[in-house]
């Protein structure tokens, strides 16, 4: 529930608190005391949108805070949590902390657990918490999508896994009709597609690229530009070592010689002249083998105009196609995978036609199980619903709920509609043309005292801004008494001139506008009978009207 409200230079208000309580609690005052900020304070605590105006004249911010009180294990808990929100637990109960400054000029900011979140997160935080249902409230009970809400509410965990099943398959079928409609959109192109694609695998493969073979090639180019001075250098090595004959004898024959004549000399190291002579015979003579091997392996086989020619070749590939070789190989693939995809669209078409089929037909499919759903809480939805408006001074009132097919939506496939009959001898018309705006704030009424029971997720606190517009006397007494109702199921705030409405709450808080500014206090005993007195009499000195404002207040508790 709320448990606390504090507004700081919001509207005429300069410095209020408001502290509220379980049951029902009636806000009244004077016309332009300022009822009306209270619910514009609770508004921006549930993430609506803030508006500069409302700031006080002279003050440079507006500052709403609020506290509220829920289960220690409710799901706004975990929202608070994950924001970095702190949350002050006590036994099974939490407290959040909410508040909202809007400056006269900037941007508003909002905190959630004393953390900074966007207005977004309370958006979505406010949805859980409170209920607030104003003039602007009844004219959407007049829409179909409200009614159908209100309706699939009704409907309890039954309905919401219905819809949700419906939901999934409603996407699905989104999606493959997006998909189809893509798929003919882009047939007229597939033609100038495929000679696109096919056009650059033909240059491809005419070339027949390897991936690095430009790499490959300017390294054998090199290699043959520089071959003629290797083989140069290489035949003066090798004749050097090798020599020409006995006219011209190489560097490995002259070695021998020396070899060949220090042996048999007696001389002191004649001998070891000689091994030295015939170790070094041996490695020159390796070394033309060496030599002599390197020379004949410049002989590749390539031609230095044929690998030019190559080269050119792949430049031109790579010039026409606007990327490198090694790009176009790639590509090249990515076509041919494509092409294949391309190669039979009528077969392509055919088969996405028949997954939006079956995706069609899974929809009504899950959508006639979620009207069957609907179709049966219509009736218990309507019966209780009258129920209420007997004790709304409606008695001979009633609504019914029509359950129609209709197109395939988002929300399943029917088209619902609220039906009200103001006596038995009238004909039955859609709500949304029929009741009047007294009417139609008693109908909100009972569908929210119906919901409270039937739903499986109900707010834990209702707010009511002139709830009891156009009606008075017994009829307002009825609206009391069933606010006070629904107050037994949850807190429930109710904005209201009509001191028959007043009298039912457990607690009321009086907005009286000072010289300067608004006051907010809570009355009780003979300060609420003065307040039930100015309200039916605009004055609080009549006797008669003291004596009517306690009657009231006594019939209100014996009536609980």
């Amino acid at each position: 529930m709320i448990d606390e409200v504090r507004i700081e230079n919001l509207g005429v208000i300069e410095d209020a608190t408001i502290e509220f309580a379980p049951g029902l609690t009636a806000i009244t005052g004077e016309t332009g005391a300022g009822k009306t900020m209270l619910l514009n304070s609770l508004g921006l605590l549930l993430g609506k949108q803030s508006d500069v105006s409302k700031v006080r004249i002279g003050a440079e911010r507006t500052v709403v805070e609020g506290i509220f009180e829920v289960s220690e294990s409710a799901n706004v808990v975990d929202i608070v949590r994950d924001s970095g929100g702190d949350v002050d637990t006590e036994g099974e109960s939490a407290g959040i902390t909410i508040s909202r400054q809007i400056p006269a000029e900037g941007r508003s900011r909002c905190f959630l657990g004393g953390r900074s979140v966007p207005r977004s997160t309370l958006e979505s935080l406010g949805e859980s918490l409170v209920t607030i249902h104003g003039q602007s409230e009844q004219m959407r009970l007049r829409s179909a999508a409200a009614q159908l809400r209100a309706l699939d509410s009704a409907g309890g965990t039954k309905a919401a896994s219905a819809l949700a099943t419906y939901g999934d398959a409603w996407n699905e079928y989104r999606e493959a009709t997006a998909t189809l409609e893509a798929f003919r959109q882009s047939a007229r192109d597939m033609a100038s597609k495929r000679l696109a694609l096919t056009a650059l695998v033909e240059a491809v493969d005419e070339v027949e690229p390897e991936t690095g073979e430009e790499d490959s090639l300017r390294e054998r180019i090199e290699r043959l530009d520089s071959i003629e001075e290797t083989r140069s250098g290489l035949a003066e090595a090798l004749g050097a070592l090798s020599g020409d004959g006995e006219m011209m004898p190489g560097a490995a024959d002259l070695v021998g010689r020396v070899a060949s004549a220090m042996s048999g000399l007696k001389e002191p190291g004649a001998d070891d002249v000689r091994k030295r002579a015939e170790t070094a015979e041996v490695e020159l003579k390796d070394l033309v083998q060496v030599v002599g091997g390197m020379l004949s392996g410049l002989e590749t086989g390539e031609s230095l105009n044929d690998l030019h020619a190559r080269k050119a070749k792949l430049r031109s590939l790579s010039r026409k196609l606007g990327m490198s070789v090694d790009e176009a190989i790639v590509e090249a693939e990515h076509a041919r995978e494509t092409l294949a995809d391309l190669e039979d669209p009528e077969a392509r078409e055919a088969q996405l036609e028949e997954e939006l089929a079956a995706a069609k037909k899974n929809v009504m499919t899950t959508g006639s199980a979620l009207r069957k759903i609907r179709q049966e809480t219509a009736g218990v939805f309507a019966k209780r619903v009258n129920e209420e408006l007997a004790q709304l001074a409606l008695g001979r009132a009633e609504i019914s709920v029509a359950v129609e097919p209709n197109e395939p939506r988002a929300d399943g496939i029917d088209k619902v509609t609220f039906m009200f009959r103001p006596d038995s001898h009238a004909p039955q018309v859609p709500l949304a043309s029929s009741a009047s705006g007294g009417e139609l704030s008693r109908i909100m009424l009972a569908i929210e005292l119906v919901l409270a029971k039937l739903a499986p997720e109900v707010p834990p606190t209702f707010v009511f801004d002139e709830i009891d517009a156009g009606v008075g006397g017994e009829s307002a007494k009825a609206i009391g008494a069933r606010l006070a109702g629904l107050a037994e199921h949850a807190q429930v705030i109710v904005v209201t001139h009509l001191a028959q409405v007043a009298s039912w709450a457990d607690r009321q808080v009086v907005v009286a506008r000072g010289a300067t500014s608004t006051e907010v206090r809570a009355v009780s005993d003979d300060e609420r009978v003065l307040e039930l007195a100015r309200m039916l009499s605009g004055s609080a000195d009549l006797d008669s009207a003291r004596r009517h404002a306690a009657d009231l207040l006594s019939e209100s508790t014996v009536g609980r």
